[in-house]
């Protein structure tokens, strides 16, 4: 079948929607189908990969990685439709781009399926007005999108009692991303820690994802200051970017331990692959991921995590099998992370049940449940 995703970013950006729609294209190419990716053009970036259509764009100054899409302009997307019906239209995004593929889905008569990736109320610090407002039109926005589609995509099982909560009434199905062990399976395997100067011998700490102040990295920050304080020769690692990364920064300065937290930035994912290969433990602090597709990677490379209790990783981690679950609580964390980098036994232990964990939720699995529900819109 021939499927168009409509997604609000796409590469070169790094985060977990782009995770989430590349891996699924590519694992729905290798079933068969013909995937074409629409996404806001990005400045000076060209594409390497088949099929992606890029929409106008601007970019706003409070988000100046992030184009957005100029609405009403997927009129230019007619010639491509004329020679590539498409037999679903996917959104990724309850905004522009979602809703110039809601508008041809309506105008092709096909089905919509929409993904919802995003907690948006949690993102709503974002938004220089009134928070309790923000919130409430977040709640609003997410009810009527996912309400005018035919059928709605959540990572995880919590994420659909969420969106029930909101009063969606459209059939919801969980799907996680899946983690392409290919893809994995294909890393370099180069040694990594000399590149920054960590010991070969001393545990490391490994975090990938946007340094964004929803992924309340304060808590894992100061978590690790005291193990260093407390005499621990430890090393962490912070992978990735975003708005947060100056206040991060100064706050390693303050604490101490710039020499002992690395921050290299947006790395590719090969290089990430090998960062995690070689880290100890994985630490997901964030309490607004739907599904934490960096968890899963970490596992399938048996870097065993310990994650902030939250809906989304409750639904992955089994809590003491094959990661450890804690709450919120600086002492908690502190006492978890202090327990586990003392004690390489047990991190073997729960890296042996990660690995077996993640051969359950392969991406190529995590595809064929996405084309089923396909084939059910479409009457086959």
């Amino acid at each position: 079948m021939r499927i168009a995703l409509f997604s609000e970013c796409y590469r070169p950006i790094v985060n977990g929607v782009v995770v989430s729609v590349s891996t699924f294209a590519g694992e729905l190419r290798k079933l068969g189908h013909e995937v074409h990716i629409i996404a806001p053009a990005y400045p000076g970036y060209r594409d390497d990969e088949p099929n992606v259509h890029r929409l106008p764009s601007i970019c706003l100054p409070t988000t100046p990685r992030y184009p957005l899409a100029i609405p009403y302009t997927g009129g230019r997307l007619r010639p491509v439709f004329e020679q590539h019906l498409p037999d679903i239209i996917h959104a990724q995004h309850p905004f522009t781009t979602g809703r110039e593929g809601r508008r041809w889905a309506r105008r092709l008569k096909r089905p919509l399926v929409f993904t919802y990736h995003t907690l948006i109320r949690q993102y709503a610090h974002y938004i220089p007005l009134p928070q309790p407002l923000v919130r409430a039109a977040a709640v609003r926005v997410s009810r009527g999108f996912s309400n005018s589609a035919d059928h709605v995509i959540v990572p995880t099982e919590s994420v659909g009692e969420l969106l029930r909560s909101y009063g969606v009434h459209r059939p919801i199905t969980a799907i996680p991303t899946g983690v392409d062990l290919d893809l994995i399976r294909r890393r370099p395997g180069l040694p990594r820690r000399e590149s920054m100067g960590i010991p070969r011998d001393v545990p490391l700490i490994a975090y990938s994802g946007r340094i964004a102040l929803e992924k309340n990295l304060e808590l894992l920050v100061r978590a690790v200051g005291r193990l260093v304080h407390a005499g621990s020769d430890v090393h962490a690692i912070l992978i990735g970017g975003g708005p947060w990364e100056g206040e991060c920064r100064r706050l390693l300065r303050t604490e101490g331990i710039s020499d002992r937290v690395h921050m290299p930035g947006f790395l590719p994912r090969e290089d990430l692959f090998d960062w995690l290969a070689e880290a100890d433990l994985f630490c997901f602090t964030s309490l607004t991921d739907t599904q934490g597709v960096a968890v899963l990677e970490a596992m399938a490379l048996g870097c065993p995590p310990v994650a902030v209790r939250s809906g989304a990783v409750e639904d992955v981690i089994r809590d003491g099998i094959d990661g450890v679950l804690v709450d919120a609580d600086l002492e908690a964390w502190s006492h978890s992370q202090r327990t586990l980098v003392g004690d390489s036994a047990r991190r073997r232990e729960l890296a042996g049940g990660a690995r077996l964990r993640t051969e359950d939720g392969t991406a190529g699995r995590m595809a064929q449940k996405l084309t089923h529900v396909y084939e059910q819109l479409l009457g086959g």
